[in-house]
């Protein structure tokens, strides 16, 4: 594996229990993480991610989303006081989809109260990279154009689904429902939409007639442990190049020459 230049400074955003924090630092702590964590923060004060970044000796903070929120419920989207304008962020988002446009402004009001305080806390660290995993709150424009500029995109979801299938929150469960013979894993950079970003990187697992969905997802999050700290890796070494498709989407392509070993690797780690 080539040595990066630097190690990437990484924030993570967590909601829940922080399996794949906790990867991602046991593959720091190891030295097979080209990165390193320095700051988790939470929308939930009673994530256990928290507990994970405390007990690595990460600095972590909590965003109350809910009491942002419930600030602008009741109140003229117009008469609030925000560093956007509103308006044109409406013009441009893609993730709220209230057909009353009072209820979608007061509800992207919030959301934008929220990431100013988020982004307040990042800023005292200054991440190369944003991780998403699990964070279980929408990104506004306002949020990803801080770190989102053309084809240097560095807000990075791992999904647990084999997009653009099963799309939201609840890949493993749709994936289960559907009756699929394969599930996936998809790491993609975040942009405007649900789960729309363009993809770095997928993984496969099989589906067996007698499995239920504690073991599909029990399969999934391992692979999902391989591949995000992979594509964490490969940005650190630069071996993702953007591409601009005639349409305007950007596609990934990974330069790394172990990049076939590495796909037949995660395959046949899934049938273990």
């Amino acid at each position: 594996m080539p040595s990066p230049a630097r190690k990437l400074r990484l924030a993570v955003l967590v909601s829940g229990g922080g399996t794949n924090l906790q990867a991602l630092l046991d593959r720091s702590a190891a030295g097979t993480l080209h990165a390193d964590v320095v700051v988790v923060v939470s929308d939930r004060k009673d994530a256990f991610g928290l507990v994970r970044a405390e007990r690595a000796g990460v600095p972590h903070h909590v965003v109350d989303y809910k009491a942002c929120l419930e600030r602008v419920r009741d109140l003229d989207p117009g008469a609030i006081s925000l560093p956007v304008d509103l308006h044109e962020l409406d013009s441009r988002q893609k993730i709220l989809k209230d057909g009353d446009p009072i209820r979608r402004l007061r509800r992207l009001a919030g959301l934008v109260l929220a990431e100013t305080e988020l982004l307040g806390i990042l800023d005292m660290y200054k991440p190369d990279t944003i991780c998403l995993a699990g964070f279980m709150r929408l990104l506004s424009p306002y949020f990803l154009s801080r770190y989102n500029k053309e084809d240097d995109l560095r807000v990075v979801n791992i999904h647990p689904a084999l997009l653009p299938a099963f799309p939201g929150e609840h890949g493993y469960e749709e994936t289960f429902a559907y009756g699929v013979k394969w599930g996936g894993v998809t790491v993609h950079f975040a942009d405007e939409g649900e789960d729309t970003g363009p993809i770095l990187a997928q993984g496969v697992y099989p589906v067996w007639g007698d499995d239920d969905l504690d073991a599909l997802r029990a399969r999934g999050l391992q692979l999902e442990y391989e591949i995000y700290a992979q594509c964490i890796n490969w940005l650190a070494c630069g071996q993702v190049e953007m591409q601009r498709r005639a349409d305007g989407r950007v596609r990934t392509v990974i330069r790394d020459p172990a990049y076939p070993d590495i796909l037949r690797n995660w395959l046949q780690k899934s049938f273990s």
